[in-house]
């Protein structure tokens, strides 16, 4: 077969490729690929911008088809900017990826992914760029940016959450302290009054929790995920693992802060809180014995257990009122139907 088609004529050749590939759609698809691949970079990058909107173009209603069609095709891309990274035209690779998420996400903001082939594209196609990144080594400043309004405009993906902290070492000391300045728009929207969409909240967290991560200095690491976690806080959970980092970092007034309201939030719960007494814990710790007392009494009422009576009874023998409390946390067991009472307190 290669030995005939060497006899063919190239003129010959071409137009019989031309005109297949207008006839076959998937075909062109393949063949501009292809001829990517083998141009020179600029002209390749032309050419996979140009090829890149066709991929996910479909005229099939059918939304499983149609997410079918559209990996078939970007398995094709992926198969290209594989060969484009052994032939170590990084920057190609790592623009052709960028582009390639930015239309995935696109074609997953207008479609349906029944059996969910597009994400994991997504996934390969972040790896390749980050791979490329790495060989590349490129300038700090431009790819903190890029990772940073990439990350934001394909939020629905998640793509480049974890950036931050995944590129570390390509970014620099100088790069992080250019991606921390490149999300701050979007750190200061997320606690505007403007309603930001679910998905991009969670975007801007991930970028932010990623960056505090990627800080080499341990104190500064646990201080600036303390505040990040303090300030988005959406759970007794978050309060607790804020208050938790900002202790490592010595930073001691405002982990009780965090620890507070995370104890507030949970004492609100229509659930049982796991983190209830953790928090109740780190306040006590922190509060004179009286005031210890209140806030173990106040996390028994809500969460009335063995467990949470057993540190109200340590709060209470603290301020010689182990009998008072004792009688206080009966009742409390009683209104809430439970099979298990405190023993009488021994006599002293």
């Amino acid at each position: 077969m290669g030995r005939l088609l060497q006899e063919i004529p190239r003129e010959d050749l071409s137009a019989w490729l031309v005109n297949t590939a207008k006839a076959l759609p998937d075909f062109g698809k393949r063949l501009n690929l292809f001829i990517a691949r083998h141009s020179p970079p600029e002209v390749a990058l032309a050419q996979y911008r140009a090829t890149l909107e066709t991929l996910i173009k479909s005229r099939n209603r059918n939304p499983l088809k149609r997410a079918r069609e559209a990996a078939q095709h970007f398995d094709g891309l992926i198969v290209a900017i594989a060969a484009e990274f052994e032939a170590g035209r990084m920057e190609v690779v790592m623009a052709v990826c960028v582009d390639g998420i930015r239309v995935l996400n696109g074609f997953l903001s207008d479609n349906a992914d029944p059996k969910g082939k597009l994400l994991p594209l997504v996934e390969e196609l972040s790896q390749l760029h980050f791979m490329a990144a790495t060989e590349l080594r490129p300038n700090q400043d431009a790819l903190a940016i890029e990772l940073v309004d990439v990350g934001q405009e394909a939020a629905l993906t998640r793509v480049f959450r974890e950036a931050a902290y995944t590129y570390r070492d390509v970014l620099g000391e100088a790069g992080l302290a250019r991606y921390r300045l490149a999300i701050e728009p979007y750190w200061e929207a997320l606690h505007s009054p403007r309603r930001m969409q679910w998905h991009q909240r969670e975007q801007v967290r991930g970028q932010m929790l990623a960056w505090a991560r990627a800080q080499e200095d341990p104190a500064v690491r646990a201080t600036e995920t303390g505040r990040i976690l303090a300030a988005v806080a959406g759970s007794a959970a978050d309060f607790l693992h804020s208050a938790k980092s900002l202790l490592r970092a010595r930073e001691d007034a405002a982990a009780l802060a965090a620890a507070e309201k995370g104890f507030a939030l949970a004492l609100k719960s229509p659930y049982l809180d796991d983190s209830l007494l953790d928090l109740a814990v780190m306040r006590m710790e922190r509060s004179t014995p009286l005031e210890a007392v209140e806030i173990a009494w106040l996390a028994f009422g809500a969460r009335p257990e063995p467990d949470s009576y057993s540190l109200l009874r340590q709060a209470a023998v603290a301020v010689g009122a182990e009998m008072d409390y004792w009688a206080r946390a009966v009742q409390r067991f009683k209104e809430v139907g439970s099979v298990w009472s405190p023993p009488i307190p021994a006599a002293k």
